[in-house]
């Protein structure tokens, strides 16, 4: 079923998150005996920098905070019209994002690549 998929996704997001799994996994590690949420999101500085809007990515990795403080306060809205980070290509996810074709790359992120054959 969807939800033991999404079970056993959450187990292995640290490596299917981190650029170069091979060499290194998410900072600070994402555990699957862990309930809470509160290093999950925006609250996790990786996983934060995947999820934001790849149209403000260049802020957010310059100060993520601000950033995060922006999207609490509602200043900057996050929504579904603006395309997440990590559906966009680049070492770092959505670095390759074209704000002047926002189709281009769209779907070629490396964590959709891993996850596809999940």
């Amino acid at each position: 079923t969807r939800s033991e998929d999404a079970s056993r996704l959450r187990s292995r997001m640290g490596s299917y998150a981190a650029p170069n799994p091979d060499k290194d996994v998410v900072r600070p590690p994402i555990t699957d005996n862990s309930k809470s949420r509160a290093q999950m999101g925006f609250n996790h500085v990786q996983l934060g920098k995947m999820l934001c809007p790849a149209k403000y990515l260049t802020d957010y990795i310059k100060d993520p905070h601000r950033m995060k403080t922006k999207f609490d306060s509602g200043s900057l809205k996050v929504t579904a019209a603006l395309w997440p980070a990590y559906l966009y290509p680049g070492d770092i996810a959505g670095e390759d994002f074209d704000s002047e074709d926002i189709l281009e790359g769209l779907f070629r992120g490396y964590l959709l690549e891993r996850v596809h054959f999940f």
